[in-house]
């Protein structure tokens, strides 16, 4: 199965719903950028602290599944040299319109982030906002941003607490029903007939991971991990009953 072509439909799918992550950011932010005050966020709710980001003005930056028209013309507005790279065009069309409305620049690039197009040692940071739980093998993502970050790069990234996928979804806005094992994984965790239904509707496909997976991995591939919070998710129900369900990292590369 090819999990990044059935999420490249998805995302192409949400953007047009216009997901929360699809919208593209207001003349206020832009602004603030400019002024020195770049609010991006990694998690659905909470901005990055400025102290993760306030160093990379003039520096190379990788977006990584970032498109949307939310996070590229931020940076761009507050100076760095921004590359973008999303699997999905209709995210990648949405970035062009916020860099031609705010008439700012950014390199975009329609791509897969675990066959980065990009040489080794050539960005400053990478900066992934909630798409880890898109990707089958992060290890493999972990592989490529350590490849093309800088000796002493930044790696910040947002995505969501595992225990939030032993929920039963179809009916987690009512009640909290535990039903799935971790780690999760629509490919997997949903009987054939489930996951040919979610295909059929371009819904997207999510796997869960593991802490292990997510922390051991980034030490893994030569990361040290130097930054950390968590966010809420925004249901009540289950933000009632998971206080930290997103979570947040930077995570530095190595000099060694």
């Amino acid at each position: 199965m090819d999990v990044c072509e059935a999420n490249r439909r998805a995302w192409n799918k949400e953007a047009v719903n216009r997901n929360y992550w699809t919208l593209m950011v207001s003349e206020e932010r832009i602004n603030a950028a400019k002024k020195g005050k770049p609010g991006i966020w990694v998690t659905p709710f909470k901005n990055v602290p400025l102290s993760w980001i306030e160093n990379l003005k003039g520096k190379a930056v990788l977006l990584a599944c970032a498109g949307g028209g939310q996070q590229t013309p931020v940076l761009a507005a507050f100076g760095c040299k921004v590359t973008t790279i999303d699997i999905s065009d209709e995210q990648i069309e949405q970035d062009k319109k916020a860099l031609e409305r705010y008439g700012l620049e950014a390199n975009l690039v329609r791509g897969n982030v675990l066959e980065m197009p990009f040489e080794d040692k050539s960005f400053d940071a990478v900066i992934m906002p909630q798409a880890m739980n898109f990707i089958e093998d992060i290890g493999l993502l972990y592989n490529q941003v350590h490849r093309i970050l800088k000796e002493g790069g930044c790696f910040i990234f947002g995505t969501a607490n595992p225990v939030i996928y032993t929920f039963d979804e179809k009916v987690q806005e009512h009640r909290l029903r535990m039903k799935y094992t971790i780690p999760f994984s629509h490919t997997r965790s949903f009987s054939q007939k489930d996951l040919e239904k979610r295909l059929q509707d371009n819904d997207t496909l999510e796997f869960s991971h593991t802490l292990e997976s997510i922390i051991g991995g980034l030490t893994k591939a030569g990361f040290v991990i130097d930054g950390y919070y968590s966010d809420e998710c925004g249901s009540s129900l289950t933000d009632s009953f998971v206080c930290d369900s997103h979570m947040a990292f930077k995570a530095t590369r190595s000099k060694a």
